[in-house]
């Protein structure tokens, strides 16, 4: 069975149910043994192995030291008595690793220690953290999906505006979102790897990214640098974007599942991530494979990475909130209805260098009236055409 066909089925409902279900459970049930646990526990209470030091990066110790006040948190790993799991991920030095202490944190407000345990008991410290950091980008990544997408439901269909918006256009059917949602939330789920990945190499050495803006030598370099990783990313972007259309087993095989949304009826909110999930994952890897090439700040890395999720909502609304050289929804609508225009992420100037850009003019998805859009005459480009498409 194709992904699509398994993402459509009532297989992925259930599925999705059963997970958050099983996951809401666990949650409550490692909620009340934390809770429950004798606090005579058969460990010493260490509270002197974590390191209380002012040196340590925001979040600092303070979270630890909170976990380390239970003293039914502590365990036993290797040897050696911990008072958290978290602790014991750490390896009781947080100051060595700030961006690893940034995630344990993190993953200590989405999991509950309980849980924490059982990860390190039964994968040990160090793929019991990632695996950890695998279930904090699922809710994570929910929380994004279903609460970004709500809201732009909410204005682009339920407030009142939304008579004038469809007074002379098509609204999407109930069962076009229906569809969106089981096919985006069966990706989630692999999707997320991407940013395990991604905090792997960055925690084990393997990019330039830093943790302090003084690592870098100041507000300066930062915003040099940051400009720079930005738009090496956003060239990357396009032309990933571009690869998955111009190679056909790409597209048919990965990429053609997303494009099957292609008239401005059928874009909703809540396609922003209804694709297959090695889609997601290589138009996002340039925010990954550019971190060995340029430093970034692994927050600001963080920051632009999620924010995607929340730009892909907004660039599928098939609305018509657009400014300049900013690649809205209205650019991207034309990228669903002709396929080989506009595949740049945030802004226009990838599509106007190389060829492929296309202005919409008119509102959109009205199917009366002149063309929906324009051929600017910078179109040609300095390095294509970007024929081959759809005629406008």
């Amino acid at each position: 069975m194709s992904f699509a066909r398994f993402a459509s089925s009532p297989t992925v409902l259930l599925g999705a149910v059963v997970a958050i279900l099983s996951t809401t459970i666990t949650f409550v049930y490692a909620w009340n043994q934390e809770h429950s646990q004798d606090s005579n526990t058969s460990y010493a209470f260490q509270q002197e192995t974590i390191i209380d030091s002012d040196e340590v990066s925001w979040p600092g110790v303070s979270w630890l030291l909170n976990l380390a006040e239970d003293k039914s948190n502590s365990v036993f790993y290797n040897d050696k008595i911990y008072s958290s799991a978290y602790e014991a991920f750490l390896e009781s030095d947080p100051a060595s690793n700030p961006v690893r202490n940034f995630n344990a944190f993190i993953n200590s407000i989405f999991v509950s220690h309980y849980f924490a345990k059982l990860a390190l008991e039964n994968f040990g410290h160090l793929w019991g953290h990632y695996i950890l950091c695998y279930f904090r980008n699922v809710i994570g990544a929910m929380i994004i999906y279903y609460g970004t997408a709500g809201v732009f439901h909410y204005h682009c269909y339920i407030h009142p505006r939304s008579k004038d918006i469809f007074s002379d256009r098509e609204r999407p059917s109930n069962a076009i979102i229906w569809n969106q949602i089981q096919l985006a939330q069966s990706s989630i789920f692999l999707y997320v790897l991407l940013p395990v990945v991604t905090e792997y190499i960055v925690e084990e050495g393997y990019t330039k990214c830093y943790y302090n803006i003084s690592d870098i030598g100041g507000w300066v370099p930062y915003i040099s640098y940051t400009l720079l990783y930005f738009t090496l990313v956003e060239i990357a972007i396009y032309w990933m974007h571009r690869i998955l259309h111009t190679n056909k087993t790409l597209y048919k095989y990965i990429h053609m599942m997303h494009h099957q949304y292609s008239k401005p009826e059928t874009l909703t909110p809540w396609a922003s991530i209804a694709f297959h999930p090695l889609d997601g994952m290589l138009q996002a890897c340039p925010y990954v494979l550019c971190l060995p090439i340029v430093p970034c700040h692994y927050i600001t890395h963080l920051i632009m990475f999620s924010s995607t999720a929340i730009w892909a909502t907004y660039i599928h609304d098939s609305m018509d909130w657009n400014i300049d050289p900013i690649m809205g929804s209205k650019y991207h609508t034309i990228h669903h209805t002709h396929y080989v225009y506009n595949y740049g992420q945030i802004f226009t100037f990838c599509d106007s260098l190389w060829g492929t850009l296309r202005v919409p003019v008119g509102k959109t998805g009205v199917r009366k009236g002149p063309n929906k859009f324009r051929l600017l005459p910078a179109q040609q480009g300095l390095f294509g055409s970007g024929r081959g498409g759809k005629s406008a």
